[in-house]
């Protein structure tokens, strides 16, 4: 359906004609996949080229009409006129083959139960584009703000501004001190994890039927993959879930690889209106009731938030965590289902290879907005006005070891990070300045030869996290040697004696 809907597109240009694109379309850099890894000590084992990496490449988000909603959600078409649409789709393409996610729980450890490849992660969706009212008050640190700045830089989007999480203190559990990670403004989130389903909640439409998803296959997964917003559970009226509050229905993700791009395509469909939520089911029409347990719509639990904010006016609970909700007093939750208005955000990874005994943990890998590396201040640009920030986080916090190196050590690194630490080695030193002096002088003596070549041979294909002698040769910070540092050292190669 989405290639139909492409060279529909493709159609129309060459008619000399105009055309609409039927779905908001968001692009992220290919290859820019690195290992952010977030257990204690950055011991835990995972395999990159045993479990890929995942790597967006890009998302599609739209209004959606399938042809026959209560057989398939997912044969249908993006609609460019709302009114023709009681359906939203989302589509994450993600480079090379993914697989529906395991359970990573150390009590329960079967990450790899659907495939070598699963992939976890959070999109996280501010349908009211109020950035004060929605988020995570119990969990900030698994979400995009939580982990955006392991990538090597902090956010520029100007509504995210000075809510990142610059290191692990930010998660203080008070949503009234700055930064304020808990508050992200997402109403609704798409969490994908595993231990929420099994096989047989799995419907293999293309395969072999061996129970691992493979090269070309299609599977549609029914699970709590989507849910509201968990901040708004205390002051709902929601009932009829799973506990009281929690707007957090069961709908169908389906994963399709595509062999012959090689990427795997992660895809939601969802009812915007109970009208949707009626031809889901077949049946007719349920009014708003607010249990997301029979026809579940975002309408119904928009209209929840509307419904409990104005009684929280009326009678106000005073808990300061209030605040999340108060923003939804007298609105009008029809004005918020346009998919394409909202702002999303996206942090994907994968599973380590062994259970980590104290929590669940994940290697993240890519995020969307991504940062640039280098941009500690959050100003679009790693440049000249960073190194400041960092040389003086270097100089203030040196002897916090009682020796005066150069180095600041991460202390519980990496449940704890900084925005500092622009290489997410677990230390802020001269190599997180690489991103403005890359100059491909690997060893350190005043030229670029082939004997700064003949190092980033020998540590090709290593992680600095594992090899930190190999940082050096990691010239564009991503955490590893690979074909990307090459361009970087080309550009810079001159050969002995040419400082």
């Amino acid at each position: 359906m989405i290639a139909a809907a492409i060279f529909s597109m493709a159609q129309a240009a060459a008619r000399g004609g105009e055309y609409r694109n039927p779905f908001e379309l968001e692009r992220d850099a290919v290859g820019d996949a690195v290992p952010r890894p977030t257990d204690p000590g950055a011991s835990a084992p995972f395999d990159p080229y045993e479990h890929h990496l995942p790597d967006l490449v890009e998302m599609r988000i739209g209004a959606w009409a399938p042809d026959e909603p209560a057989e398939d959600l997912f044969a249908g078409r993006f609609e460019d006129d709302e009114s023709k649409a009681q359906f939203f789709r989302v589509d994450l393409v993600v480079r090379g083959l993914v697989n529906p996610p395991g359970d990573v729980r150390p009590w329960a450890f079967d990450p790899f139960a659907f495939g070598p490849h699963p992939l976890y992660g959070f999109v996280e969706f501010d349908m009211d584009r109020n950035v004060d009212t929605g988020g995570e008050l119990v969990a900030p640190q698994y979400r995009y703000l939580g982990n955006i700045v392991r990538f090597g830089g902090n956010v520029t989007e100007e509504r995210l501004q000075g809510r990142a999480a610059l290191d692990a203190g930010a998660f203080d559990d008070d949503i009234d001190t700055p930064p304020f990670v808990d508050r992200s403004g997402e109403e609704f989130h798409l969490a994908l994890l595993g231990g929420e389903f099994r096989l047989s909640d799995i419907l293999i439409l293309s395969g072999d039927l061996d129970q691992t998803f493979e090269s070309g296959e299609t599977w549609q997964v029914a699970a709590t993959f989507f849910h509201r917003a968990h901040g708004y559970e205390e002051f709902s009226f929601v009932n009829g879930g799973q506990s009281p509050g929690q707007y957090m229905p069961v709908v169908t993700v389906q994963f399709a690889h595509d062999p012959g791009g090689d990427q795997t395509v992660v895809s939601l469909v969802f009812p915007l209106t109970q009208i949707g939520a009626a031809l889901q089911r077949n049946e007719p029409v349920e009014p708003l009731d607010f249990d997301p347990g029979n026809q579940a719509s975002l309408h119904e639990a928009l209209y929840d938030l509307e419904f409990s904010a104005d009684f929280l006016r009326t009678f106000p609970s005073g808990d300061p965590n209030e605040a999340i909700i108060r923003g939804w007093a007298e609105q009008d939750p029809t004005e918020f289902l346009e998919s394409e208005k909202w702002e999303t955000t996206v942090l994907l990874g994968t599973s380590y290879s062994i259970p980590v005994s104290d929590g669940v943990y994940y290697v993240w890998s890519d995020a969307y907005p991504n940062v640039d590396r280098g941009d500690v201040n959050g100003d679009d640009e790693a440049n000249q006005t960073d190194v400041p920030r960092i040389t003086e986080f270097i100089e203030a916090n040196d002897f916090a070891d009682g020796v005066w190196d150069g180095v600041v050590a991460i202390v519980d690194f990496a449940v704890n990070f900084s925005v500092f630490d622009v290489n997410h080695d677990g230390r802020v030193d001269d190599l997180d300045l690489l991103f403005d002096q890359a100059d491909g002088d690997v060893d350190d003596d005043d030229d670029v030869d082939l004997w700064d070549f003949a190092w980033m041979q020998r540590c090709f294909g290593l992680y600095t996290l594992a090899m930190p002698e190999c940082a050096g040769a990691d010239l564009d910070l991503s955490g590893e040697i690979e074909w990307n540092d090459l361009p970087w050292f080309q550009a810079r190669f001159e050969g002995p004696n040419h400082p």
